[in-house]
């Protein structure tokens, strides 16, 4: 028994040994390679804008005092400055950053990891994930370091991610962690549930940094983190790049951010509805609204059918079908392959996008006059509307878009996003319906609106 142990110990004695590192540069563990093929790319942003401000003593904002005395409160102009990160993305000098960078900025300066400065300007921001894509301003001829994406579909949890950005301005820095989660919502952008979640340290100045792979690939953008004090608590969001990529490319090649319609609308499929398909868990999206001619009615999609995947991907919920498609390479110019449940069984069908129908100027009004709703701007109902305040696509009617001026105590209280229902009993099916409805000059009002599922009646005499 004692010559067996012996034995095992030397078998052992001698795998260690050969599988002992010849060095201390071969034991060590090192992400540099990753971080010099990005860190040249990954730059500070700092910005200005000029804020007006009145005074702030409290009569110069009272209706009441500025009516009768018309002393309005004097303006004073102060320059407001902010940092952030940015990534070049491409060797011609566009970059991508977060809105909240640059929102409202005067000038905007980029300063890269050798101290060069130059500064750029907005091309196109995408507000639903916090997304601003900037472009240098070059010389004739000049080109710059940029980094590359990688794709963020294959991310998994714990593998390795490293954020570089410039926290609290002290200059780019690198903090490394693993991929905590994939597919999260975060706070202020709870509609979008597509975040990267990491552990790797994120901090105010990061915003708008590269979130990379141990193979140095860009997976994602630093956007938010979730904090009870304003500095890392390690749960730290990034925009996928998968997201980016398709955006970025509309902007480069129109100028525009171009997004797919898929003219149909649904429900998550929960636990009762997956029980009645006979699916072991609830997956997938339930259609309960198709557009006539829209892309689902033409590819055969009909009310019922479970979109269970996009592209050969998964769709678990309308969250992640509304990420597949705004991810899906090329999704405007060639058909993608759905696959829905119908009848007890798959079905494969192929959907051509559209782009999502425009808005039109003239299906907006501000209105004026001696009534509850003067100063409101209001707007016929589409598609394109309707899919952005998340209601019904065939619904009609007239939605608030932007509010009034404050104006005291009988100040209606409508927000974006409310639908106007009824005026002093006239239904409102469009803006000619309100503007009639508005157009008598009366003591009283009765206006019934919609906010979500509620209906509100108000009444100012």
């Amino acid at each position: 028994m004692n010559k067996i142990l012996t034995l095992l110990f030397l078998c052992f004695g001698l795998l260690t040994a050969h599988a002992a590192p010849a060095s201390m540069q071969e034991a060590k563990v090192s992400f540099a390679s990753a971080v010099t093929q990005v860190a040249p790319a990954v730059v500070n942003i700092f910005t200005e804008k000029r804020a007006q401000r009145r005074a702030v003593h409290p009569l110069f904002n009272d209706p009441f005092f500025n009516k009768f005395f018309n002393m309005p409160a004097p303006v004073r102009e102060r320059v407001e400055r902010s940092l952030g990160s940015g990534v070049i993305v491409t060797p011609d000098g566009y970059m991508i950053t977060n809105q909240h960078v640059i929102d409202e900025a005067t000038e905007i300066k980029v300063i890269f990891h050798d101290r060069r400065e130059k500064l750029a300007k907005v091309i196109n921001v995408e507000p639903s994930i916090d997304l601003a894509i900037l472009k240098l301003q070059l010389d004739p001829g000049e080109s710059v370091p940029y980094a590359t994406f990688g794709d963020s579909d294959e991310l998994v949890v714990g593998d390795v991610a490293l954020a570089i950005g410039n926290p609290f301005g002290v200059g780019q820095s690198v903090s490394m962690g693993i991929i905590s989660a994939v597919g999260r919502a975060t706070r202020g952008l709870e509609h979008f549930g597509g975040f990267i979640q990491t552990d790797a340290a994120i901090n105010p100045g990061n915003s708008g940094g590269a979130l990379i792979d141990s193979l140095g690939h860009v997976v994602g953008m630093n956007t938010a983190i979730f904090s009870q004090t304003g500095a890392s608590h390690g749960i730290g969001f990034a925009t996928p790049a998968n997201l980016i990529k398709p955006i970025l490319e509309s902007v480069i090649a129109t100028g525009k951010i171009v997004k797919p319609w898929l003219g149909a609308t649904g429900q998550d499929v929960t636990g009762p509805i997956a029980e009645k398909f006979g699916f072991d868990a609830p997956t997938g999206v339930l259609v309960n609204e198709v557009v006539p001619d829209g892309p689902a009615d033409k590819a055969g999609i009909r009310v019922g059918d479970v979109i269970l995947l996009l592209g050969g991907k998964e769709v678990t919920d309308t969250r992640s079908l509304q990420n597949r498609m705004l991810s899906t390479p090329g999704v405007l110019t060639r058909r993608i392959e759905v696959t829905v449940w119908r009848d007890g069984r798959t079905w494969d069908l192929y959907l051509k996008f559209e782009a999502i129908p425009q808005r039109e100027d003239q299906d907006q009004v501000q209105l004026s006059g001696r009534h509850p709703l003067d100063g409101f701007t209001v707007e016929n109902l589409s598609p394109a509307l309707n899919q952005e305040l998340e209601i019904p696509l065939m619904h009609r009617g007239v939605a608030v878009v932007q509010a009034g001026p404050q104006k005291g105590l009988l100040t209606l209280d409508l927000r974006p996003g409310d639908l106007l229902v009824e005026i002093n009993g006239r239904k409102i099916k469009n803006i000619d319906d309100v503007q009639k409805a508005l157009a008598d000059d009366r003591r009283g009002w009765k206006i019934q609106f919609q906010r979500g599922n509620q209906v509100f009646n108000v009444i100012i005499n």
